[in-house]
């Protein structure tokens, strides 16, 4: 189920590292450094704060927030309720097998899903949460849920060797490592600046504080002059700049580097030679991705569905001032709730 399992979110996400890349897609007009998202028109303020909100005014028609509760609940209320209650059936499994969690426990996890999902940065993951529409906390609690999901059902889970050189043989290239370097970047919008910032720079001044003084967006201040790690060959990056970036000497400024418009200077601060993992190497880390890759796939679907068959549902209503409960039947909630359970 997709509300566990936050790496899929990775498939769907795009995470651009570094402000100053420019979209292909880009209206020739837009502000220098933003990245725009094809098809998708940003928000209004005014319609991402809801917690305090009882309703909108738009041109003297009011949209009530109880309407807006009415239409999520019609499209997507029974999965994001079954989600939730995913989540009730793990923690009461938890409490009786008396697992526990601490808080650095979610922290680490924290970190975990946020480099396997690319984020690098605390802009970054502000621009992912965005993206999902979500908060810190929506995170906090997802992370939370893939951790004790683990500690749950973790000793359902066995990968033996043979599976484990199989799927080397088989994904023996995923273990390649081409040529890397570890770098430093700023962008400016003329050629003049560059060349006064590496003046600036052979005056004494760190390449990081003078690449956050001079960047030309707020975005880009964030993150300007930050190391960051590049592989050969992930076209992620404009083609000139790849080859400027494999050219550099060590520890010296390159550039200006003038791409689509804009001029970079480049700081390489590592040089990583390409490498090819023997399953020697690797055999730890395919292991924990059999395991995690059962354990979400298989062993979590299979257990929820279990659990939601048995469970005891009630569905309470208000009815002429008063609340009842409305009882199914174990047998009828397994029923209606196999289409959706383990699935996205």
């Amino acid at each position: 189920m997709k509300i566990i399992s936050l790496i899929a979110l990775a498939a769907v996400v795009s995470l651009v590292a570094y402000p100053g890349w420019a979209a292909e897609t880009e209206s020739a007009d837009a502000e220098p450094g933003r990245v725009g998202v094809v098809g998708e028109v940003p928000p209004r303020p005014e319609l991402e704060a809801v917690s305090d909100a009882h309703g909108w005014v738009v041109n003297g028609e009011e949209i009530s927030l109880d309407a807006v509760r009415d239409r999520a609940l019609a499209f997507h209320g029974p999965y994001v309720l079954q989600d939730m209650v995913a989540e009730a059936l793990l923690e009461q499994e938890a409490k009786r097998g008396n697992v526990t969690l601490t808080d650095e426990d979610v922290r680490q996890k924290i970190d975990e899903l946020r480099e396997e999902l690319g984020i690098r940065s605390d802009v970054a993951f502000q621009s992912f949460l965005r993206a999902q529409r979500a908060t810190p906390d929506w995170f906090y609690g997802k992370a939370r849920s893939c951790v004790l999901m683990e500690k749950v059902l973790s000793d359902q889970v066995y990968v033996d060797d043979r599976e484990i050189d199989r799927y080397y043989r088989l994904n023996q290239e995923t273990y390649r490592r081409q040529e890397t370097v570890a770098f430093r970047v700023m962008r400016f919008l003329d050629k003049a600046s560059a060349e006064a910032a590496i003046a600036t720079i052979r005056q004494g001044r760190s390449f990081q504080e003078v690449a956050k003084g001079t960047a030309p967006t707020a975005a880009e201040k964030a993150v300007a002059g930050d190391i960051q790690y590049y592989e050969r060959g992930q076209q992620s990056l404009p083609p000139e700049f790849e080859a400027a970036l494999f050219a550099v000497p060590l520890n010296q400024v390159a550039g200006p580097v003038e791409v689509r418009g804009s001029y970079y200077l480049i700081r390489v601060e590592k040089k990583i030679d390409p490498h090819q993992f023997t399953l020697d190497e690797i055999r730890d880390v395919i292991r924990k991705q059999l395991q995690r890759q059962k354990l979400e796939q298989v062993v979590w679907p299979n257990w929820i569905r279990e659990q939601l068959g048995k469970a005891r549902i009630e569905v309470v209503r208000a009815e002429a001032g008063k609340t009842e409960p409305e009882k199914a039947e174990p047998a009828k909630a397994e029923a209606e709730n196999t289409e959706l359970a383990g699935t996205e």
